[in-house]
């Protein structure tokens, strides 16, 4: 026969143990911190200037205790990207002023970034000046939407047509190559200058080096066809092999934000751009930096982002 109280003793130290297992657990449970948000950003093609910005921006969020982390995501580009925005598939993206205004009354900028210098290359020892030269030649006009549409546009300006010219697509990582081995005798680019990877130092490209058109005339043209999204830049004699100052065509990048996003979410990604601007400098954004309040909220005439119009306010822009 069982002594009941020795029972009622067994049972009592099951129940206790019982209960310090669940508070062990529940202890184990709480003490995990839950998941991170995760925003995503768009950028464009591997290694170009709006993926660069893209990794440097994702470092600094992350190490700034915003409470959110940014997923940068390679894409095809400002078309792609402004697409994804308007359709609610991103929630930052990077995206070429003259690719976003005819929509700017459905967008909200974050703020406007740095300009992005068309460039477009030959070989140092090319004969090739203008853009009208390139007529019967095989060019690229990039990889990305938005170099590709500006290619459009100052092949035009330049008084060709497409049907002029053969197009290949190359990437920014194989331009060098491409140049040196004669399967291209120009290839358009974009980003800062000099770009990192029209760096011929370690013996990539032409053996004379890389020379850019000048584009003062396919500029002018621009600007009173569309604006001033298209902005003049002249670039120094001593960017790469060029003996003389040329002249360029400057647009600005800017940051939009998915609408409906958390207004808190954009405020500290501003924050991130004031207090931390100079962590987001590419490499090859040697040229004009708008990273600072006063000039971030000048976006082309597309509206702020609620969250960006009150960070603004804050650090007194």
């Amino acid at each position: 026969m069982t002594d009941p109280i020795i029972s009622r003793r067994q049972l009592s130290r099951r129940r206790l143990l019982t209960a310090v297992s669940a508070a062990t657990a529940g202890g184990l449970l709480g003490s995990c911190s839950a998941p991170v948000q995760q925003f995503t950003l768009g950028t464009a093609e591997n290694r170009g200037f709006f993926y660069d910005f893209g990794q440097s921006l994702t470092a600094a969020v992350s190490g700034t205790d915003v409470g959110f982390t940014l997923d940068p995501r390679i894409t095809d580009g400002s078309v792609e990207n402004l697409d994804s925005i308007l359709a609610g598939k991103l929630d930052f993206a990077l995206v070429l002023a003259d690719v976003a205004l005819p929509q700017r009354e459905k967008l909200q900028a974050v703020g406007r970034l740095y300009l992005n210098y068309l460039q477009f290359a030959v070989a140092g020892n090319s004969s090739l000046r203008t853009v009208s030269q390139l007529r019967g030649k095989v060019i690229s006009l990039g990889a990305s939407s938005a170099t590709i549409r500006a290619g459009r546009l100052l092949l035009e300006a330049g008084g060709l047509n497409e049907s002029e010219v053969t197009i290949r697509q190359i990437p920014i990582t194989e331009v060098l190559e491409a140049l040196a081995a004669g399967d291209v005798e120009a290839a358009l680019f974009a980003g800062g200058v000099p770009h990192p990877q029209m760096d011929t130092s370690t013996g990539r490209g032409p053996a004379s080096g890389i020379r850019l058109l000048d584009l003062a005339a396919e500029q002018r043209t621009l600007q009173e066809q569309y604006g001033p999204v298209y902005q003049p830049v002249t670039l120094p004699k001593s960017l790469y092999a060029s003996a003389t100052e040329i002249a360029s065509v400057g647009i600005s990048t800017i940051l939009l934000a998915r609408p409906g996003l958390p207004n808190d979410v954009v405020s500290r990604v501003v924050d991130v751009l004031v207090t931390r601007s100079a962590e987001l400098v590419p490499p090859g954004a040697v040229g004009i930096q708008f990273l600072d309040a006063r000039s971030l909220i000048y976006t082309s005439g597309i509206p702020l982002h609620p969250g960006a119009a009150e960070a603004y306010k804050r650090n007194h822009a």
